[in-house]
């Protein structure tokens, strides 16, 4: 629809393949280079990393060191992190963006990041049990905002659980 839109404006059209990745400035080509932060904190600043797995929309998304370029939403749930020795880091976020870039660099930009481990299962199960009583109450606003508070508690609590 939309292509069929731009042609009728006269815009050209041009279609391709993404090019492989561009050698990686810093590291080695088996390295993943990642930023993931959050307003208020840089949990990983172009950091050297062998994978990142990051909930988006479209399903968890497993980025590798030469990965193709590509942009998506996250969702609130887990993002890992395995560092070079193999060690796996879990943060939960609510939402974001995941940008691989031709350079090799990738980022994870995040409204809000926390390590697992500091998840408050009790204070989250509250959350979700108010945001659940409020969809029901308040303008369709107030019920959208309160879907949304239920969706990320409930994240939450299937990060401490260990499901994501």
């Amino acid at each position: 629809m939309l292509a069929r839109s731009v042609r009728v404006i006269g815009l050209p059209i041009r279609r391709g393949f993404a090019a492989a990745a561009a050698p990686a400035a810093q590291g080695s080509a088996d390295q993943l280079r990642l930023t993931f932060a959050s307003p208020y904190t840089a949990l990983y600043n172009n950091a050297n990393v062998k994978q990142v797995d990051v909930p988006t929309l479209a399903g968890v998304v497993g980025v590798l060191a030469n990965h193709v370029p590509t942009i998506g939403v996250l969702k609130p749930g887990v993002v890992q992190v395995t560092d070079m020795d193999g060690k796996v880091s879990k943060y939960f976020v609510s939402s974001g963006t995941l940008s691989m870039n031709i350079d090799g660099s990738c980022q994870v930009l995040a409204e809000e990041a926390i390590q697992v481990d500091a998840i408050d299962e009790t204070a989250a199960r509250t959350a979700l049990e108010a945001a659940q009583r409020a969809q029901n109450e308040g303008s369709e606003k107030d019920r959208a905002e309160a879907g949304i508070r239920a969706e990320v508690a409930d994240a939450l609590l299937k990060a401490v659980g260990g499901a994501h």
